[in-house]
């Protein structure tokens, strides 16, 4: 069989409003149970406080005037004030939009332009960048902020999470189409060009949350205590968080990483699943500070967001002695995980089956035709979670749909005769640093502004840690060292994005006929 599927949808969630799915879940479990521990604020929320806040929120919004399909943005570190609003969000149909609370004010531009909220909630981070942007992009928007008490330029969201007369109920639930209303906002690099916004619908979420609880892949059970460390602006992180609310996990949230901190409460709540990226296993494995801590109660691990090594699986086993591990490869396009390594599968570098409700075709790049496996393709994907489509770009939803609805992933991979994909290599251009999608095009269009740059190409050079790391190739209009540039575009973009692998000064860049850039032959100088 060309076309590898995925189980089949088995319905453990209906398909109606996730707002509605929440509701749900939150009024069937244990009210007095404490599911969820905030590290940054030592706060405790039980079912009974998390399902009030939510319907306080709601409630508090609906005064405001927000009501189904407006746009309101996230810009914040985790915790716990995070998930409220995105669940206040369900109830209400509005559309939720999620953004990096690193990104640099040229960055927040571009994406405010693109998605216009009518509300926003942020932290004292980055609360002056938005006031700086308010009068250009959206004059009218209100400020919540998540840390701050109310002033004249925001108002503290607890204001609105205290209300004690609050009459929101099941019934002011707003009613949605889930396969066709939008319920987040994300951001991605997609396969080419600058970054982009996509469209995830109610059915594209609830769809995500189901590898997580299958048996055969994540298996995540109500007997779990996760740590949520992955952020939850990234597909990955705010699919985890959600996921464990409805299966009713324990969930410990940590605003940034602190290497002790994170390993103290692992040892404090016994974390039985880790959710990872790369470099966080890169610390597990290698740093002494591990040895001082008890971590022996996580059982499985799950990483996803770019490829391990097969030595790094086999140091992992060694060091943590867990039980299960599994890979998980996936898109912002697709809401989550196109694949996950099957329960009792143990084979190094394949990135597992085919997840629930979906389907993947490997196909020659160049004639679109399938292929059978064990041949080299581009993995194309279709399914429940793919995306509604990228927000105002016409031209890029042309491109990343093939004629037959799937998603045309730009990796390189095969599956094997047990249906086991492995990816090998990338046909798009986007770096993998850890397990962020970094944009070339973005850095180097910040590089050819500089007086001193001629011309400039970025890639991404392969890390062991990090998986790859932006380094530019420049061309000097006159002098200039790759200090002051490093600096230049570090002053201009978020943390993520930075040029980690230098500056290689060059006599020209290497281009096709048409004027495109040839990255592979760069690849090679590295």
């Amino acid at each position: 069989m060309t076309v590898q599927f995925g189980p089949r949808d088995d319905l453990k969630f209906p398909l109606k409003s996730m707002g509605m799915i929440f509701y749900e879940k939150l009024s069937k479990y244990d009210h007095n149970k404490m599911f969820l521990t905030d590290s940054g604020t030592n706060t405790e929320i039980s079912y009974e406080q998390f399902l009030k806040l939510s319907f306080n929120l709601a409630n508090s919004l609906k005064k405001l005037g927000i009501k189904k399909g407006d746009v309101i943005t996230i810009i914040s570190e985790n915790s716990w004030k995070y998930l409220v609003t995105i669940i206040a969000g369900f109830y209400l149909g509005v559309k939720i939009n999620l953004l990096n609370h690193d990104y640099k004010i040229g960055e927040f531009q571009h994406f405010l332009s693109i998605c216009q909220p009518i509300l926003l909630f942020c932290t004292s981070k980055n609360l002056e960048k938005i006031l700086t942007l308010k009068e250009e992009i959206c004059p009218h928007i209100k400020i919540i902020s998540y840390d701050v008490e109310t002033s004249e330029v925001s108002t503290s969201i607890d204001d609105f999470l205290e209300t004690n007369n609050s009459n929101f109920d099941v019934s002011d639930i707003v009613d949605i189409d889930p396969k066709v209303d939008v319920a987040v906002i994300l951001t991605s690099s997609g396969t080419t060009g600058l970054p982009k916004v996509v469209l995830l619908t109610h059915a594209n979420i609830r769809a995500s949350v189901l590898y997580i609880c299958h048996p055969d892949y994540a298996d995540t059970t109500e007997a779990d205590s996760i740590i949520a460390i992955l952020p939850f602006f990234h597909v990955f992180g705010l699919i985890l968080v959600l996921s464990a609310i409805l299966i009713g996990s324990k969930l410990i949230i940590i605003e940034r990483f602190v290497p002790d901190r994170f390993l103290q409460l692992i040892q404090q709540h016994k974390v039985t699943k880790l959710f990872s990226v790369p470099s966080l296993l890169h610390f597990l494995i290698k740093h002494p500070l591990v040895d001082k801590y008890d971590i022996s109660s996580i059982r499985d691990v799950i990483c996803g967001g770019a490829a391990l090594t097969e030595e790094i699986q086999k140091q992992l086993f060694k060091r943590m002695n867990i039980v299960c591990f599994k890979q998980c490869y996936g898109m912002t396009e697709i809401g989550g995980a196109a694949t996950i390594t099957p329960k009792n599968t143990k084979k190094f570098n394949c990135v597992g089956k085919v997840t629930v409700g979906h389907q993947i075709k490997i196909c020659d790049p160049k004639t679109g035709e399938t292929l059978k496996e064990n041949m080299l393709g581009e993995l194309r994907i279709k399914g429940n979670g793919v995306m509604k489509g990228y927000l105002n770009n016409v031209e890029e939803n042309a491109k990343i749909f093939d004629e037959d609805g799937f998603v045309k992933s730009g990796d390189l991979g095969y599956f094997d005769e047990q249906g086991l994909f492995y990816v090998c290599d990338r046909l798009k251009d986007v770096i993998k640093y850890k397990c962020y999608q970094v944009s070339p095009t973005e850095l180097e269009n910040i590089l050819i502004q500089h007086p001193a740059v001629e011309d400039a190409a970025v890639v991404g050079k392969p890390d062991e840690r990090d998986g790859e790391v932006p380094t530019a190739f420049v061309v000097k209009r006159q002098d200039v060292t790759e200090e002051e540039l490093i600096y230049y575009v570090k002053a201009r973009i978020s943390v993520q994005k930075q040029l980690r692998g230098g500056v290689r000064f060059v006599q020209a860049i290497p281009k096709s006929v048409s004027g495109k850039i040839l990255r592979k032959n760069l690849i090679q100088l590295l």
